[in-house]
């Protein structure tokens, strides 16, 4: 029994389905990496913020943003425990070394995430790339045939 054999015509249709579906797999880890990001700046601010608490006492006077680059002035009533979310729309009040423990474990598990995604992004992109090279050169090949 003999195998079919597969048409120029199907792997270039083949080449050109994965190509796409390449395409959505880059542009989804693309948007996963940047709200990553994102969650990583913002989580960098907080512990920043939070371990800056430890040098002040009560009685302080901050500025405390509410956004738009406005402020209001403010004074610490509880330099030791603040009020941090936990997920889920909850929040509880701990102290600030605490606080701040958890913030860079939350950073750690953030950055490991960001090089899990930022690996498979180039593995998706090298695949991609392989795929391209290879349908630009049956098309070489078509091409050329048609020249000569």
């Amino acid at each position: 029994m003999s195998t079919p054999q597969v048409s120029e015509e199907d792997i270039v249709r083949q080449l050109a389905t994965e190509i796409r579906i390449l395409e959505g797999s880059v542009n989804a880890l693309q948007s996963r990496l940047e709200i990553v990001r994102a969650a990583i700046s913002e989580v960098t601010v907080a512990h920043d913020t939070i371990d800056g608490l430890k040098q002040l006492r009560d009685g302080d006077a901050v500025l405390v943003p509410v956004g738009a680059g406005s402020y209001i002035r403010m004074s610490i009533a509880d330099s030791k425990n603040l009020v941090m979310g936990i997920g889920a729309g909850a929040a509880m009040e701990k102290n600030v070394e605490s606080s701040v423990e958890d913030l860079k474990n939350r950073l750690q598990d953030l950055e490991k995430a960001r090089t899990a995604i930022q690996q498979q992004l180039e593995q998706t992109l090298g695949r991609y790339q392989q795929d391209r090279d290879a349908l630009e050169e049956i098309l070489q090949k078509r091409e050329t045939k048609k020249a000569g």
